[in-house]
């Protein structure tokens, strides 16, 4: 495995690269101040080349930010070609349309030198408990409510930082002690990494790192095309329904899948306009789950790069919900684009059933804010991650309230009540709530929860908003699996209407319930092997009401 101008071999410098990326993601968890990098590893980081070409990133990172990289890098050369860019120079932005869907999160990216050449970047993410306008509304009607927009800036020039725009990001937020805080440590992540990719070149004396680059994400392009030619040529076409909040029918959400030889072309006409509700879908975050089950089906060994990018040709009709043109809004965007990655995954079901799970209860991915103010006036909130039952899988269990494919963790309840007048009642599996199959789908969980009065402002309500999913079209089974347990949302005992970006407030005292769904069954439940059963029992995960009714078990 040497590179071709050089003995030395790929083996040493592909791990070392990935070593750098997790030494960055390490640097920001130690430095960061908010809980949605230190408990929930909503971040990335990884390294491009100086063409912008994604390199390698950490196996810590958020999917949805990994998989826009490549096409942030393409549009970060743009903006600012190689002749512009100089040592100590560090870059910003949250473009939605440029990163990655959402304003709240950032993009850092800082350039690395070697005997004065560029020679590539280090670049991380993190998803900011705020970046001002309406705390992560389920209403908001366009982009501009969704906080401050960053475009392609400089934030340091040349080792100067931009204080002006330190300042404006710092007037506009809520928590800018955090939120600043984050950002920092961003940029003491990037440096990181950056002193490590020129200690690399140094050491091995390399000139640039396009040799580099150009083997691995050749290697990674190559494992998924092989891939590809082992599947079938064909044409293969799915859809699915999504509840919009304020619109009366189910919108669709249809792909129609193309693999010719080593290549796959996925278009989605057909998928419903976009919406004025904050769930429309920016096209690299949609090219992000396009690419998931790409790279799961074809090579799950090979590291991610930009060579899982190249055999996959994307189109998807502009003003729709998974490309939305500006000014949609889109702050809740994985409602939309983590069905994506159920669209594909419905695709391979029908060329390779036996490479795929039943349809999951985590696809959409739940993420909510509990918002409210304590009595001294002070605003806080609660940002959360919550997880369904991932499907039933070939010869193996779906795993329960787990996070697939997003790989972010829940917030901790000690965290919870720690930082925010919020009461936890439970959070626990829901008993019977994965699909029946040979192998049963993951279990959902529930969370209740109270804000209590004297950590909150009196006769101010709080605010639940968030992104939500399977409220009416549960996750279905594959080969005969049952559907797992539908999603529910009730407040003090009433049901709030099925919504993708749910909404509503609630009085402190008032007692707020979220059902998660559980992932389909895969195979027909009638082959379920009995000591399955029986383990089940013993566990909590079916009843006895649940064994007789779904199984046939007579306990």
């Amino acid at each position: 495995m040497a590179l071709r101008n050089t003995e030395l071999p790929l083996d040493v410098i592909w791990p070392r690269l990935i070593a750098i990326a997790d030494e960055m993601a390490t640097t920001m968890f130690r430095t960061a101040f908010s809980h949605d990098v230190v408990e929930v590893h909503d971040m990335s980081t990884g390294l491009l080349d100086d063409r912008g070409h994604l390199m390698a990133q950490t196996w810590l990172g958020a999917t949805g930010h990994t998989g826009c990289m490549p096409a942030f890098g393409a549009n970060l050369v743009e903006a600012f070609p190689p002749e512009t860019v100089n040592p100590g120079d560090v870059f910003i932005c949250n473009d939605p349309w440029l990163c990655n869907g959402q304003t709240a999160d950032i993009f850092i990216t800082t350039p690395a030198f070697h005997k004065g050449k560029l020679i590539g970047f280090s670049v991380n993410t993190i998803h900011h408990v705020d970046i001002g306008g309406r705390k992560g509304s389920g209403l908001s009607e366009e982009v501009f409510e969704e906080g401050l927009i960053i475009p392609m800036l400089r934030l340091y020039d040349a080792g100067e930082p931009n204080e002006m725009l330190f300042d404006l990001i710092r007037r506009n937020v809520r928590y800018s002690e955090k939120m600043i805080g984050d950002l920092r440590a961003q940029v003491a992540t990037g440096w990181a990494g950056c002193r490590e990719l020129e200690r690399l070149c140094a050491e091995f004396d390399f000139p640039d790192l396009r040799e580099v680059s150009d083997e691995i994400t050749g290697r990674t392009e190559e494992g998924i095309r092989a891939g590809l030619r082992e599947l079938p040529d064909g044409e293969w076409r799915e859809e699915m329904m999504m509840d919009i909040d304020g619109i009366e029918e189910p919108q669709p959400l249809v792909v129609t899948v193309k693999i010719e030889g080593d290549q796959l072309y996925a278009d989605f006409t057909g998928t419903a306009p976009q919406v004025r509700r904050p769930v429309n879908c920016p096209i690299n975050f949609s090219r992000a789950y396009v690419a998931v089950p790409v790279k799961m089906i074809c090579d799950p060994s090979l590291p991610n790069n930009q060579g899982t990018y190249r055999p996959i040709t994307l189109t998807a009709p502009e003003g729709s919900l998974l490309n939305p043109s500006y000014p949609a809004a889109c702050f809740w965007r994985l409602s939309a684009g983590m069905l994506v990655a159920e669209l594909m995954f419905k695709i391979f079901s029908r060329i390779v059933p036996d490479r795929v799970p039943a349809e999951s209860g985590s696809l959409p991915t739940w993420q909510f804010y509990v918002t409210g103010n304590k009595p001294d006036g002070e605003a806080y909130a609660l940002h959360q991650h919550s997880f369904g039952g991932m499907g039933g899988r070939p010869g193996a269990d779906g795993l329960s309230a787990v996070s697939f494919p997003y790989n972010v963790r829940d917030v901790s309840i000690e965290w919870s009540e720690h930082e925010t007048p919020i009461l936890y009642h439970a959070r626990e599996l829901i008993p019977d709530s994965g699909g029946p199959g040979a192998s049963r789908g993951g279990l959902g969980q529930e969370l209740i929860f109270e804000a209590y009065e004297p950590g909150t402002a009196p006769k101010q309500p709080l605010v639940f908003a968030g992104a939500a999913g399977r409220m009416r079209f549960p996750p279905q089974g594959l080969g005969g699996g049952k559907p797992g347990a539908l999603a529910e949302i009730t407040r003090d005992g009433q049901n709030i209407a099925p919504s993708s970006s749910p909404e509503f407030p609630f009085e402190v005292g008032e007692v707020v319930h979220l059902k998660l769904p559980g992932g389909g069954g895969h195979g027909d439940p009638a082959e379920r092997d009995a000591a399955d059963i029986d383990r089940d029992l013993k566990a909590g995960y079916i009843t006895e009401e649940g064994a007789k009714r779904d199984y046939g078990r007579e306990t």
